[in-house]
């Protein structure tokens, strides 16, 4: 009998609850990711970045993320929906290939696993900046990543 008394006590809080998270995610903006042409299964990592700071930084410790995505993934194509506030962001993305939790490259330092970046765009040498793969989310947006 108590532990009805609890859950009916409880159950007001969860409501409230759920009804705050719906609420909160109305406020926010869907945003598709569709990686495409992903030619070996791995571990797909994103990194959402809404700042030039962070983006432009060689630090790739989590801190700088606004926001991250790790899954495994096959080949082929891959597609995530996620929640954002309104903003303009920018996306790196690489396969990890071998399982080892980092960006690999050779010794003449290109890279060995697929990587890339919002609006398709690459640099000679490194990433991009982040003027250059920045895109606008004031409305659900989708956007298409080719890797390299």
């Amino acid at each position: 009998m108590e532990i009805l008394k609890i859950l009916i006590l409880l159950l007001p809080f969860s409501i409230n609850t759920q009804l705050y998270k719906n609420y909160h995610n109305l406020q926010k903006l869907k945003l598709e990711i569709e990686v495409s042409k992903i030619k070996n299964k791995g571990i797909i990592y994103i990194g959402i970045y809404n700042n030039e700071i962070d983006f432009n930084s060689n630090d790739t410790s989590k801190e700088r993320l606004y926001n991250g995505i790790k899954e495994n993934v096959q080949k082929g194509n891959y597609n995530k929906e996620i929640f954002l506030d309104k903003g303009v962001y920018a996306i790196k993305i690489y396969i990890d290939k071998n399982y080892n939790n980092k960006f690999d490259f050779n010794i003449f330092g290109l890279p060995k696993e697929q990587y890339g970046f919002s609006n398709n765009v690459m640099n000679l040498f490194g990433p991009p900046d982040f003027d250059k793969a920045l895109f606008i989310l004031n409305d659900n947006k989708k956007i298409k990543i080719n890797l390299r």
